[in-house]
This record gives C-alpha cells, structure tokens and sequence, in this order.
C-alpha cells in the first residue's frame, strides 16, 4: 500500500503507529482533539490498513537491524544457549576461587550457589527450547462467565484467528468445546 494521497491523514497514520493514541495522532496535524471525531476517523479502512502497514514495516526493519548486528557479533543460538548454560553451571556451584595472583583455583568454588542466577538463566533456556507453555489472560474476571455457548465458542475462534492458529487446528479445538447432549462438554469434572 501507497502512503495515504492527503498529506495530513498520512502523517496522522505514522503518529498513530509510533504509539501515539487517537487523539494525540489525530490532533498533531491540526484537526480537533475530539476523541470521537479521532475514533470515527481511525475506523476508516484505509486508515487501519495503512497504520498496520507502517507498524509492520518497522517491525520488519527492527527485525532486519537485529539479525544484522547478530550476525556482524557473531551472535547465534548456539551462542547464547551455551553461555546460558554455562552461566546456569557457574550459578549452581558458586563463584570460582582465586589465589594471590588473581589466577583461579582450578575446582575449587565459594560453595554459595546463586539459585536466583541459575534459575534465570534455565528459565530463559527452556523458553528459547518451547519447554513452557505462556499463558495469557483474556479479558476481565466474569467476562466469559455471562455468554452463551454460541458466543463464547465465538470468542475462542475469534481469539485464535488473531493469534494466528491455522483454521484446522482451531476446528479440532472448537470440537472439544461442543457441549453434549447433557448440557456438559464431556469433561469427567464436569
């Protein structure tokens, strides 16, 4: 997609993509700082496209500059996987000792581990290796508790169609959610 043929709208769509809320994005060219007039105007199609386009494109460019400086440092997982290992290793049998001259004292360790470091570092090896599941919260406490079946088996595919779950994946998994014919969902804890 092109920028935006009015000047204005185009500059309003790059506030907006750094962050800026409506208002501060819609007001910063000039126009009113009503909040409905700046909602109406970022409900226009054209405008949310473009915002996402410009959100996208400095994403990939973040992206490109990282893998760029990786690799100018030599940076790959392997590399960061090891010295993770090795800092979890270092944090479970303690700080090295060293003798007079500041040469250390092959074997010989304070004995005070640091569970804190060493959990950090496993923690963050785990994660890179897709041994935890995140889990995130979705809306507020009581919002599902209030919707009908129908509409919270819409919600759940609404949720992971924006989190980009391939369309078979979520039909086997709305398929676990299908209420029997005794009104529960086949779960024994029901």
């Amino acid at each position: 997609m092109a920028p935006l043929s009015n000047p204005k709208h185009e500059k309003i769509c790059q506030k907006r993509a750094t962050g800026a809320n409506q208002t501060e994005a819609y007001s910063s060219v000039g126009f009113s700082s009503n909040p409905k007039t700046a909602h109406v105007f970022f409900k226009r199609p054209e405008v949310i496209a473009r915002v996402r386009e410009i959100q996208q494109q400095r994403i990939d460019a973040e992206i490109a500059s990282s893998e760029t400086a990786a690799k100018q440092l030599g940076i790959t997982k392997r590399w960061v996987l090891e010295r993770l290992k090795y800092n979890a290793e270092r944090c479970l049998r303690g700080q090295p000792v060293f003798d007079e001259a500041g040469v250390q004292i092959p074997g010989q360790f304070t004995g005070k581990p640091d569970a804190a470091g060493a959990n950090r570092a496993l923690h963050l090896i785990g994660l890179e290796l897709g041994m935890f599941l995140e889990r995130h919260e979705l809306g507020g406490p009581g919002d599902f508790g209030r919707l009908s079946d129908e509409e919270l088996l819409s919600e759940i595919k609404g949720s992971a169609v924006a989190l980009g779950v391939p369309a078979d994946v979520i039909e086997q998994l709305l398929v676990t959610f299908q209420p029997a014919e005794d009104g529960h969902n086949g779960n024994v804890s029901d």
